[in-house]
């Protein structure tokens, strides 16, 4: 790549002879000695040796001096291939712009080769930059700029420390709540004799040393030469199964007689003694409900996959116990005897008066050992409790207001992946509200189904209008368990005193083209007498209300009909009577009508009911009615008459 630089004040000498060399010496910091499993840092001392020969020096030309003598843009790279020694760090490294006479630090962590063979070593390094060249012409300086790559040889000797030892084999079989042996071989991989060497063990909890065997006296080591020592460790219960780091620590005297102390880290492997395994846990627990001070609890499973993971066992028997007292476990499982590899399923009834959370469980197995010894093994699981699994959809409710009888129909959908067998349910409502009928069976809910549930309440007539909590308790079957019980929340609005009506029977004598009567008997349901009750019935074409014009059916707009039947207490029963108009046209049937009732409370507010609607039957009009028939018998008895009139004329 080529760039043109006017230069603004011209050369005063042309022809200025273009000779210049960028040359690196490359050494290393400290005596570039290394150990064969060392892991250390090589500090690189970099230095540019640029020059320029036969250069003019003066005022005009000593910023390019600098530039074609500056190492742009440097990089220098370990190249590790055919040494043991691999770079640990990034590698090139960037130096930037080096300029001449000027010594740069390039620093590379390096692992040695432990069976690195000892000896000197010329480690390539290459060293990238870009160069700048120039050439003159008449009006200034052309300039150039290349890639070049210069590769200098870094000597180092990778020798033995003088003293210095590695670990060739660490043998354990610690075990998590017991005391076991560490047995470690060193090996002295230094280049002088030690005399009188003693190793000792350190180590942190939940590894204990114990005391009487943390060190072991080893005496001399030559170089080469290897030794034995044999530690004890306490593991403590609350150790996991993994690798807990430990130091190998060695004292020793050089020929001098001074003390050196040298240490090496190691890994202890600690491993869970266990008989058994819990291989899976499944919980279904759900929370408990709090009903005026009283706790309704719910009824559980927790199903726990227990494996034999060592010797035969005999009479097992596994126990669940909590923290909390809120959760009991109602049995305990008899597992029986067991082989190594096999696996049981127990399963456990739990009583819960615990909210949703999550707790945690001991799992205690007892059984006898192949020489008849009892054991124990303990383990911990943890048990989630949740909400009820049978979801209330939604909840409806009829006549339910203060001092009345009503209905709650609960609709329930099976949120499991299993089906629900048998599921009776029941409510618990607050002291002011009676169940009626409490119960409810369901034989069989599948996964996803909606299914209801019905029942009837008393609500005391002293009780505040408002929202109240039913609680819905859910016993059922799934899978392989029986008599599971969940406690499921239910919002219930109880309505104010008010009334409700219902009609008890619809009587009508209607035919067409004739006026007949309809008599609506009406019963008070509600909870409050009314009064200045008045009942509307409404009919539409081909009925009308007698004494209602005729335009209005024309139009097709029903004329109400209205009967007063004044005061009304709770389960009286009251009859309305209207008088209905049949179009000649209207063939036999039932034709809806609607009824409602206008009344009073006794704060004297006037509050009109629900339309109720019924139907009113109109009959085929019959071939005798009562005038033809008083015609027809009047026609016999004339008839008789004149027989026996001519009769007797003969």
């Amino acid at each position: 790549m080529k760039r043109l630089l006017i230069i603004l004040v011209l050369l005063t000498v042309i022809g200025v002879a273009n000779a210049h060399d960028i040359d690196f010496h490359v050494s290393v910091e400290g005596d570039g000695k290394l150990h064969p499993g060392e892991d250390t840092y090589i500090t690189l001392l970099i230095e540019n040796e640029g020059k320029a020969d036969g250069f003019v020096l003066n005022e005009n030309t000593s910023n390019l001096l600098s530039l074609i003598t500056t190492a742009k843009d440097l990089r220098v790279e370990i190249e590790d291939m055919w040494i043991p020694i691999t770079v640990e760090t990034v590698n090139p490294q960037l130096i930037g712009d080096l300029p001449s006479g000027k010594v740069a630090k390039a620093v590379f962590r390096v692992r040695v080769d432990e069976n690195a063979k000892l000896g000197k070593y010329r480690v390539p390094i290459r060293l990238k930059y870009t160069k700048v060249s120039y050439s003159t012409t008449s009006s200034g300086a052309l300039l150039d700029y290349s890639e070049e790559t210069d590769v200098e040889y870094l000597k180092i000797e990778i020798t033995r420390k003088d003293y210095d030892f590695t670990v060739t084999s660490i043998e354990s079989n610690l075990r998590v709540g017991g005391e076991g042996l560490v047995e470690a071989t060193v090996k002295n991989v230094g280049r002088f004799k030690m005399y009188n060497a003693t190793l000792t063990i350190s180590v942190t909890p939940p590894l204990k040393p114990n005391p009487s065997a943390t060190s072991s006296h080893l005496g001399d080591l030559d170089v080469g030469d290897e030794a034995k020592a044999i530690f004890k460790v306490y593991v403590m219960d609350d150790a996991l199964d993994q690798v807990y780091p430990a130091e190998l620590v060695l004292n020793f005297e050089r020929a001098d007689g001074k003390t050196v102390t040298i240490s090496h880290r190691i890994g202890l492997k600690v491993e869970c003694a266990e008989v058994f395994s819990i291989e899976d846990v499944k919980t279904f627990v759900t929370s408990a409900k709090i009903v005026e001070n009283t706790t309704i609890p719910s009824r559980g499973f927790i199903k726990v996959a227990i494996r034999d993971l060592g010797e035969d066992v005999r009479d097992a028997v596994a126990v669940l116990s909590f923290e909390t007292p809120l959760l009991q476990a109602e049995n305990s499982p008899y597992l029986g005897n067991l082989r190594k590899g096999d696996e049981k399923i127990v399963t456990f009834y739990v009583r819960c008066l615990a909210p949703e959370g999550s707790y945690r469980g001991k799992l205690i197995i007892s059984y006898k050992n192949e020489l008849g010894d009892e054991e124990v093994e303990d383990y911990y699981i943890g048990v989630n409790v949740d909400s009820a699994p049978i979801k209330v959809e939604r909840v409806e409710t009829k006549n339910v207001g203060v001092g009345a009888k009503g209905d709650v129909i609960v609709h329930i959908k099976n949120e499991l992946d299993c089906d629900v067998r048998n599921l009776e349910l029941a409510i618990v409502p607050p002291k002011s509200i009676t169940p009626l009928s409490p119960a409810c069976y369901v034989e069989l809910l599948k996964p996803n189904e909606i299914g209801e549930a019905k029942f009837r309440i008393a609500v005391s007539s002293e009780l505040v209008s408002g929202y109240y909590n039913l609680y819905l308790i859910e016993k059922y079957d799934m899978g392989d368990v029986e008599d599971v019980v969940s406690v499921a929340e239910i919002p219930l609005l109880v309505e104010p005193k008010r009334a409700y009506f219902e009609v008890i029977s619809v009587e009508s004598v209607l035919y067409p083209d004739e006026t007949g009567d309809v008599i609506v008997k009406i019963r008070n349901i509600g909870n409050t007498t009314i009064h200045n009750g008045v009942v509307e019935l409404t009919v539409s074409t081909p009925l009308t209300i007698a004494g209602g014009t005729a335009l209005s059916g024309l139009i097709g707009q029903a004329q109400p009909g209205l009967y007063f039947i004044g005061t009304l207490k709770p389960n009286e029963v009251a009859v309305a009577k209207f008088r209905v108009d049949v179009d000649k046209d209207a063939g036999a049937g039932y034709y809806p009508a609607i009824v409602k009732i206008r009344y009073d409370d006794d704060e004297g507010y006037t509050h009109e009911s629900s339309p109720i609607t019924i139907s009113i039957e109109v009959r085929e009009k019959p071939l005798l009615n009562p005038v033809t028939v008083t015609a027809v018998v009047l026609i016999a008895v004339a008839v008789i008459a004149g027989v026996r009139f001519a009769r007797k004329r003969r």
